[in-house]
């Protein structure tokens, strides 16, 4: 699981607890605070300023450093054995190429395609940031006598959206870094060779920040009912 899956689990998990009741009104004489939700909101905002200064440090260095590493698609060949050289019968009559992610390490790429490498990774940064952010208030609030705060809800909502369209930008940028490197990379020059045919990679879009983010946006207005809730029945009892 890489990070960010676990940052956005836990933050949906903490949204859910919420609803849920964690952060109601403790039992009169019962000691201390819940320990797991300092612990989360310290590694939250331990993580902002980690991705902060990497984000920063990986921006830097798309653009001083000659050597940029990124994900281009990669199309893969199957070699097929001659029919000639086989006893069997069997035939590959479809599907012998596919195209699939490699993470590589490049030098001599273009300015624009380091910029679009850079614009990924602060746009990535800004989001996860973003994301941390939300789930320290969330882990602060889980605790508090009063826990659905005024704008909390707004804060799901902000942080919803920005997972939504930023990782949808992120991947534009990322995308279009990706084409362009491909290009530089393995495409041949004009005559090099007569039958050659430079063929440029197809674009595949993850739709799951956006579905995340919507959800994310959907529990906001529950927490925005616990807020009215709250509001009416303050002072019953």
């Amino acid at each position: 699981m890489d990070p960010f899956t676990l940052v956005l689990l836990v933050m949906l998990g903490f949204v859910v607890l919420l609803i849920a009741g964690i952060g109601s009104q403790r039992t009169p004489g019962t000691p201390g605070r819940p320990l797991l939700p300092r612990v989360v909101a310290g590694g939250a905002v331990v993580g902002i300023v980690l991705s902060a200064v990497g984000g920063i440090l990986a921006v830097v260095v798309a653009f001083a450093s000659d050597r940029v590493t990124l994900t281009v698609p990669v199309t893969s060949t199957i070699e097929l054995t001659p029919d000639e050289l086989r006893d069997s019968a069997a035939r590959v009559v479809g599907g012998a190429t596919s195209q699939t992610d490699t993470v590589l390490t490049a030098t001599g790429l273009d300015v624009t395609t380091r910029a679009f490498v850079a614009v990924e990774q602060l746009i990535t940064t800004a989001v996860i940031v973003t994301v941390l952010v939300v789930i320290a208030r969330l882990a602060r609030r889980s605790i508090a006598p009063e826990p659905f705060a005024p704008r909390l809800s707004r804060s799901l909502v902000v942080g919803g959206a920005t997972l939504a369209i930023g990782m949808t930008a992120a991947q534009v940028a990322s995308l279009v870094a990706a084409t362009r490197a491909h290009e530089q990379l393995f495409a041949t020059s004009p005559g090099a060779l007569d039958d050659a045919v430079y063929v440029p990679p197809t674009w595949t879009f993850e739709l799951w920040p956006i579905g995340v983010g919507l959800v994310v946006i959907v529990l906001a207005g529950l927490i925005r009912s616990g807020e009215r809730l709250q509001r009416d029945t303050k002072g019953l009892v």
